[in-house]
């Protein structure tokens, strides 16, 4: 346990109940295991949004260095309608 911390947190009574239903169903072997799992999932979604955020940069850094590239914006509209019909299509959007 040398590479642990202990720290105190509060949750309302029902997320309590509900984590402790699913440590006694079997599905984490502990409460601290349940909260690092999500904890992973916090912080992956983090670096999810770091990673989103950093590519959106470089992306307008380039647009912004090469305009020329740049779709114009009936180009642009018309593309993403048909990228939307076909997920739809597909069945993977409604």
């Amino acid at each position: 346990m040398a590479n642990t911390e202990r720290i105190s947190i509060s949750v309302d009574k029902q997320r309590a109940g509900r984590i402790r239903s699913l440590v006694e169903n079997g599905a984490y072997p502990s409460i601290s295991s349940a909260f690092d799992a999500a904890a992973d999932v916090l912080l992956a979604r983090e670096a999810e949004k770091e990673a989103w955020w950093a590519e959106t940069l470089h992306r307008c850094d380039e647009a912004e260095q090469h305009p020329e590239k740049m779709l114009d914006v009936d180009t642009f509209f018309s593309e993403v309608r048909a990228e939307i019909e076909s997920l739809k299509k597909r069945g993977k959007v409604r």
